[in-house]
């Protein structure tokens, strides 16, 4: 990838300042976003594992972790995990150390941590999923019709929200109970919620962004050109940044208006949004990673 932000420039819509750039050594893997105090975690293919705070400054980095698919990371930036290969997790510390890990007893599907860092959820290719806290006692383990690939803790209400890859979307309690499901008719991407899961969004491939409520009831489907494959959304959910297959990026307001959308030049692994909605975080497959803020236009 070069170094050119014509591409931004180029847009649609009023466009971004890049405020930092940042190259990992290796492929970017996963990116997690520490909300409280926006520091931008990464993994790459090197098994590099990088803190970068507000201004794009390495604070902490390691290396080792090797096959790292998936990183998730507290808002607080104090606890976190990654997940290694088919079957191991590792519990991070603020600087990246592992303070321990573990083997699944079957493939993991999908990972996640509470805003706190206090517990952990994961989901297994044998649709069971548990509940850890982070010091790995076991607080859950409940069973699901399908695997669950998406797995978010709701910040401000005790709701876990699992997505299967096709046909299910579903609430539920940290005992492990179901509150609530929905059917879906589309393979999934992504999946963002916003405070309280007031609103869920889910990366449709082919059916575009969907929305749904706290109880799931379906709210609106954004169309987008492309294949909506990684989003995120802020706290309040009045801002919403999305990538899709044909390496496009949008960015839009919380009734799906086109605020500003670009071309990327190549493809996207991740993105994050503000939580105040204010800039986001885009990473890319070589490695790249940008800061793109609207608090100043170019």
């Amino acid at each position: 990838m070069t170094d050119s932000i014509d591409w931004i420039r180029n847009g649609t819509g009023l466009a971004p300042r890049v405020a930092w750039a940042f190259t990992a050594d290796a492929g970017l893997v996963s990116m997690a976003l520490a909300a409280e105090c926006g520091d931008v975690f990464a993994a790459d293919e090197s098994g590099g594992l990088y803190r970068l705070n507000r201004l794009g400054r390495i604070v902490a980095v390691s290396r080792g972790l090797r096959d790292v698919r998936e990183l998730c990371f507290s808002d607080t930036g104090e606890a976190g995990i990654a997940i290694c290969g088919a079957d191991e997790f590792c519990a991070l510390n603020a600087h990246l150390n592992v303070v321990w890990s573990a083997a699944a007893p079957a493939k993991i599907q999908a990972a996640t941590i509470d805003a706190w860092g206090h517990n952990v959820a994961l989901g297994f290719d044998s649709n069971r999923n548990v509940i850890l806290n982070i010091d790995r006692k076991k607080l859950a383990e409940f069973e699901t019709v399908r695997p669950l690939h998406f797995l978010r803790f709701s910040v401000g209400r005790p709701l876990l929200v699992g997505v299967a890859e096709y046909g299910l979307l579903a609430g539920y309690e940290l005992d492990g109970s179901e509150v609530w499901n929905e059917k879906l008719w589309s393979t999934i991407g992504d999946v963002s919620i916003c405070e309280n899961a007031r609103l869920i969004f889910l990366a449709a491939f082919a059916h575009g962004i969907q929305s749904f409520d706290r109880n799931g009831n379906s709210l609106a489907s954004y169309v987008v050109e492309g294949t909506p494959a990684h989003l995120s959304v802020s706290h309040f959910g009045d801002r919403l940044v999305a990538a899709t297959v044909e390496n496009q990026l949008y960015w839009m307001d919380a009734d799906g208006t086109l605020l500003w959308a670009a071309e990327t030049p190549e493809p996207v692994v991740s993105v994050l949004c503000d939580p105040i909605g204010e800039w986001l975080i885009v990473g890319f497959r070589s490695g790249r990673i940008l800061r793109l803020d609207w608090n100043t236009a170019l």
